[in-house]
């Protein structure tokens, strides 16, 4: 895109909201991910807290790719955020706590280790987590070198969508390390667990023009949100202080993990799967359709039956309010891209309700179709003699390659998922390749 570019030289003409701290004090934060989300999330709680005062600056490091620092670097690492709401014209807002950004391990491992760093934060995705990710390897070399170096460990905190992930990573970084660090880790680096939200999708070609036309300069690094956001996480005297901000700080974060794995990230897979098996091409369209939103509602009120929140929760009240969010047509998240890696998400937002409701006796017949729409989405088969639109997945080849129908469920869900749950999986995949959408009335 041709023009002016967004640039600590051209900030103040800038139409938006722009930083009035010094951008120039050493980052305490090392952020590996620098993508859409962490730009929308840990970004703007960062600004608050310099806004504040507080010196929260950021050292961004994308591991892989290097379009995250093209995009940011010819501007200073300056970008917008601008939250898309229907009923309420929101200011642009220019988010300076980024303040240098580069790519690579070798990037990683001297950003964390610098003196400065206080503070190690990652949205690196599920997949990040696996035990033959670098990720862990790469922890291991910056913690031995501050270790070697005498200076104290960094806070360490993953913001993926995670069951307990930082313990996760926690596990992934001691397997890897050597003995006699393992023993320094362990001793003495502290990772706590978050639970993230704020739905922030790709940002496309026409975000960017919009963007531009309103802020007066050209920003690549440009990111689209909703207004919404939340940040919970465990308690801990090394953090910086977050509550001041909004961040809720408790004792307990399984409960808060649960609430949003369950009510809203797997009712948000589920109008995927079954928004693609229903021709809508995004999350507002699909619940904007009568029969996925019937269906989805029933899904909620079997997964608030079956986990049983307490009262303090306020569950119910949670998952009305992400119904709500999803109806947001400005957002544009597609089913698509919601529906992708599904073998991994699913592990966590609907198989545990699974267990819980085959332990209780409850019914399993609308966590099955959701199961089988992404089976079908995944693996290519075909419904009511069409193809949904593909759904990139770990799994997808070997789901396209499993033949029949009890080898692709087995294939999906493993050879110790419940026997009972495995065969309504298959039931469901097959009545969606016979009846389509129209099994949705059944469901409902």
């Amino acid at each position: 895109m041709s023009g002016t570019r967004l640039s600590n030289e051209r900030l103040a003409v800038a139409r938006a909201t722009i930083p009035s701290y010094d951008r120039g004090v050493p980052p305490r934060i090392v952020h590996l991910g620098v993508g859409a989300f962490f730009r929308a999330h840990l970004g703007t709680y960062s600004d608050d807290l310099l806004q504040q005062g507080w010196p929260a600056t950021i050292r961004g490091i994308s591991l892989r790719s290097q379009t995250a620092q093209q995009q940011l670097q010819p501007q200073d690492c300056l970008y917008t955020v601008e939250e898309r709401e229907p009923a309420d014209a929101v200011p642009l807002r220019a988010v300076g706590a980024l303040t240098s950004i580069a790519t690579g391990s070798d990037a990683a491992i001297e950003a964390i280790a610098a003196p400065e760093t206080s503070m190690v934060t990652l949205t690196v995705t599920e997949k990040a987590y696996d035990e033959s990710s670098p990720v862990a390897n790469l922890l291991v070399d910056a913690l031995e070198r501050r270790r070697a170096l005498g200076l104290p460990s960094p806070l360490i905190a993953p913001l993926d969508n995670l069951l307990r992930g930082g313990s996760l990573l926690r596990s992934r970084v001691m397997a890897a390390a050597a003995s006699a660090s393992a023993a320094w880790i362990e001793r003495e680096v502290p990772f706590v667990n978050s639970v993230v939200d704020r739905m922030v999708p790709a940002t496309t070609d026409s975000d960017r023009q919009r963007i531009a036309a309103a802020l007066g300069l050209v920003d690549d690094a440009a990111v689209c949100a909703e207004h919404y956001r939340s940040w919970v996480i465990e308690q801990h005297d090394d953090l910086p202080p977050l509550g001041d901000v909004g961040v809720e700080m408790v004792a307990d974060i399984e409960p808060f993990e649960r609430r949003k794995l369950w009510l809203l990230n797997a009712p948000h897979s589920a109008l995927a799967y079954l928004g693609l098996l229903t021709g809508c091409d995004t999350i507002a369209q699909s619940i904007a359709h009568p029969r996925v939103l019937v269906v989805v509602r029933a899904l909620v009120a079997d997964i608030l039956h079956a986990a049983q929140f307490p009262a303090p929760m306020c569950a119910e009240a949670f998952a009305g309010s992400a119904l709500r969010r999803f109806e947001n047509p400005l957002l544009g998240h597609t089913c698509v891209q919601v529906g992708a890696d599904g073998s991994r998400k699913l592990q966590q937002r609907l198989l545990p309700v699974v267990h819980i409701a085959l332990r209780q006796g409850r019914p399993i017949d609308r966590l099955a179709l959701v199961v089988a729409a992404w089976i079908c989405a995944a693996a290519g088969r075909s419904v009511r003699g069409q193809a949904l639109p593909a759904v990139d997945d770990p799994l997808g080849s070997e789901l396209r390659a499993a033949g029949d129908v009890n080898s692709v469920v087995r294939t999906a869900l493993g050879d110790d998922v419940d026997r009972h749950f495995a065969a309504a999986v298959v039931l469901a995949v097959q009545t969606l390749e016979r009846d389509g959408a129209a099994a949705l009335e059944a469901a409902a």
